[in-house]
């Protein structure tokens, strides 16, 4: 029962070691960082606005199915923007443009943090990664 106390107590100490021992981390800090500026950012909901806009510009659903099939999607734009309702070829592809920016800038934002996670990994436990930062943005409050 002793060495039962002594093991809790020892697993113990060394998770609250770990977890100091990863606060300050300029890996983890980075981290930290990255995932603070992509939760706050509005790239998410902004890319949800264009996409619901550009989306709603379509008459049917074939119409839009055959602009998702199509390989060239800029060319099938141009060519077929009367068949939507865009007033202008221009303003269906700076619309589609719009769009995938925010979609890119979205992947980029988190592959980079996806990145940075991995490297993080190698050191470090997956849950203590989680909570470490759960309670770091809890104490920000």
């Amino acid at each position: 029962m002793k060495k039962l106390i002594y093991i809790i107590i020892l697993m113990a100490s060394l998770n609250i070691y770990a977890q100091n021992a990863i606060e300050t981390d300029e890996l983890f800090l980075k981290y930290e960082q990255e995932y603070l500026k992509a939760v706050s950012s509005e790239d998410g909901r902004n890319y949800e606005l264009a996409n619901k806009n550009f989306n709603s510009k379509f008459n049917d659903y074939k119409q839009r199915n055959k602009f998702q099939k199509s390989k060239d999607k800029e060319r099938w734009l141009s060519k077929n923007f009367s068949k939507t309702e865009f007033s202008s070829a221009d303003e269906a592809l700076q619309t589609y443009k719009d769009m995938v920016e925010l979609s890119t800038l979205i992947k980029d934002r988190n592959n980079a943090i996806q990145e940075i996670r991995n490297e993080l990994l190698k050191k470090y436990d997956e849950t203590l990664i989680w909570e470490t930062l759960q309670a770091r943005l809890k104490a920000r409050k």
